[in-house]
């Protein structure tokens, strides 16, 4: 069960638990172990925090108590297009911060977020959607995002507040997206989920690189 609590959500290009937590609709998620690790790498982990390596250069970061995870790459199709796509995530008690740093690789322009309402956070490039979801085990164990987050140690069962920042290029080949997640008692009180995910962004920095 989800409950939208601010931008309407696009069925196309969504999420939890339609599948997602990048800017995409995920295919189901395929083992990684033991796969073959892809020749790009478009984000790195390093001591000052996640830095995105594509066409959108940012470093973004937490307070110390956040542990960040190591980088996956991988690829994947989104609406019939495909994408390379680079993940990693900041963890802290009852939050995480997951940053995508994506590429479409056929020419389509699928990468296209301007029609999402302006965030002003981190900067204007960004538009911004806004979620409240119930998620239970199966839908973890479904979907590759969730499931990243479980083989990190961080359970994202139970309710969970999102806001979804995304940037792409004017080419609409690139693409980035900061999920902000917050653990919250259920998705009924707005205010309630609301205040949630502004303690969690006013400890997340997000710079230009």
């Amino acid at each position: 069960m989800f409950c939208p609590y601010g931008t309407p959500m696009n069925p196309g290009r969504w999420l939890l638990p339609l599948l997602l937590l990048s800017g995409c609709a995920a295919a189901p998620p395929p083992a990684e172990a033991g796969r073959a690790t892809p020749s790009f790498q478009h984000l790195a982990v390093r001591d000052d925090g996640i830095v995105t390596r594509n066409a959108i250069p940012l470093r973004v970061s937490a307070e110390p108590s956040f542990r960040a995870t190591t980088a996956s790459h991988r690829i994947a199709e989104f609406g019939g297009h495909p994408f390379e796509v680079s993940l990693a995530a900041l963890l802290g008690e009852g939050e995480a911060v997951m940053v995508h740093a994506e590429r479409v690789t056929d020419g389509s322009g699928a990468s296209n977020y301007d029609n999402l309402p302006r965030a002003g956070w981190p900067d204007g490039r960004f538009g911004l959607r806004t979620m409240c979801a119930a998620i239970d085990h199966a839908t973890v164990e479904s979907e590759h995002d969730l499931g990243f987050l479980a083989r990190n140690g961080w359970n994202p069962e139970g309710s969970l507040a999102l806001e979804q920042y995304l940037a792409n290029t004017p080419a609409h080949d690139q693409e980035v997206v900061v999920s902000l997640v917050a653990r919250v008692p259920g998705c009924a009180d707005a205010a309630q989920v609301q205040a949630a995910l502004r303690r969690l962004r006013d400890r997340v920095r997000v710079t230009a690189e």
